[in-house]
């Protein structure tokens, strides 16, 4: 632990056992992750689509800071994700995101209902058509091939 870190770092935590020494450094480190996650989230508060800009670029330099957000250890939802990119979006926007609602409205309610059909087909149990087992053949009546007798 202590080789993988500066001069300095390894002189303060020399004499440490490893729990003291990452709690130290958690300590050290935790408010500018904090900071950092703070100014990530006012970014992407912030971010408007002016008019004229390219929706494009828009959305990658948003997904550029949701994966900013992710590598120090802040995952949002993808639903949250794609409402906070349409949020961004000018009101000139507005039909866009009606229809991109309603379609995936509609997605959900296909899906579901394909996975209702798909419950309803695995409780279906086939049962065998009742009526036994097959008859065997009566070899009395037939002569063999190789030794001409009957029966066996």
């Amino acid at each position: 632990m202590l080789s993988s870190m500066s001069l300095e770092l390894q002189r303060q935590h020399e004499h440490m056992f490893p729990y003291e020494m990452l709690k130290h450094l958690e300590s050290l480190y935790a408010s500018q992750a904090q900071t950092m996650e703070y100014e990530i989230l006012c970014d992407i508060f912030k971010c408007k689509l002016h008019d004229g800009s390219k929706v494009s670029e828009h959305v990658l330099k948003m997904i550029g800071l949701f994966e900013r957000l992710a590598s120090i250890g802040t995952v949002l939802p993808a639903n949250v994700s794609t409402n906070l990119i349409l949020q961004s979006l000018p009101s000139s926007f507005e039909n866009f995101i009606v229809n991109f609602n309603m379609n995936n409205t509609k997605s959900l309610k296909w899906k579901n209902k394909q996975q209702q059909k798909k419950k309803a087909s695995k409780d279906v149990v086939l049962k065998p058509k009742s009526g036994g087992a097959k008859k065997k053949l009566k070899l009395s009546k037939y002569e063999c091939l190789l030794c001409h007798e009957k029966g066996h």
